[in-house]
């Protein structure tokens, strides 16, 4: 939020722009913020997604999401899923999960990935949506168990977890997209001049691979399709979020 607010004190030139996560979409239905969200940027380009991981500890009995699911109805009230932040996509799809099938899955909230991701690894936990950065080594070490892909594709490092697409829940998916947006008053023109600078950098061999170490997978788009998947992440996670009468603090 607040280096949202210091963004829109900058001269609205394209020297100064702002790089943040479809998150900032629904910032203004979890804060107070001195700033409309959508309104008062503009958007330029679509860096790509930050793929995430939907994990288990290791002797859970689920090796996919319908796996997960038959078990938690086996055992209602006695699992729990970690909340990394309210109105995330790691409190987002365990709801939607709930609310899919009827589960019965307790929200336990941390203050960030770190100390949920401890207690995934402990057992205390059934179950989370972890960024790949932190999950992949976990899961290669056989510390965790990656039931679903959460991005556009499998990740090359863990090619037989398959996506929620894939196993007919894209409907749960909540992506961690990264835009590139500018000032709502930022020319036309210097944002068609960004966009296809960002477009030739995703082209670049060089910028997939240190993306690539990340996990973001490119997904380039032009400034009204970058505005129509923001636009549309907005109505959902709103929608969403109001139906869960979720606030940004407390489980």
């Amino acid at each position: 939020m607040f280096a949202g607010q210091a963004f829109l004190g900058a001269p609205p030139d394209g020297y100064t722009l702002y790089l943040t996560v479809s998150g900032h979409v629904v910032l203004n239905l979890l804060l107070k913020a001195p700033f409309d969200a959508m309104a008062d940027f503009k958007p330029i380009a679509m860096i790509g997604v930050n793929a995430t991981l939907l994990c288990v500890p290791p002797a859970l009995p689920a090796n996919t999401v319908a796996e997960f699911v038959d078990y938690a109805k086996k055992n209602p009230g006695k699992l729990n899923y970690l909340n990394s932040g309210n109105g995330t996509s790691t409190h987002l799809i365990p709801e939607q999960l709930k609310i899919k099938y009827g589960i019965d899955v307790t929200s336990i909230f941390y203050k960030g990935w770190p100390p949920g991701v401890q207690d995934l690894l402990a057992g205390r936990l059934d179950i989370g949506v972890v960024a790949a950065t932190l999950a992949v080594p976990h899961v290669a070490a056989g510390r965790l168990k990656a039931i679903a892909t959460i991005g556009p594709e499998r990740l090359k490092e863990v090619p037989n977890v398959p996506t929620l697409s894939e196993q007919g829940l894209g409907d749960i998916e909540i992506r961690s997209s990264v835009p590139l947006l500018g000032r709502t008053d930022l020319p036309d023109a210097i944002v068609t001049r960004l966009n296809g600078a960002v477009a030739a950098s995703l082209a670049d061999p060089e910028t997939r691979k240190r993306l690539d170490i990340t996990y973001i997978q490119p997904t380039p788009m032009t400034p009204a399709e970058t505005a129509g998947a923001l636009r549309n992440e907005h109505d959902k996670l709103s929608s969403l979020i109001k139906r869960l009468g979720i606030t940004a603090e407390g489980a």
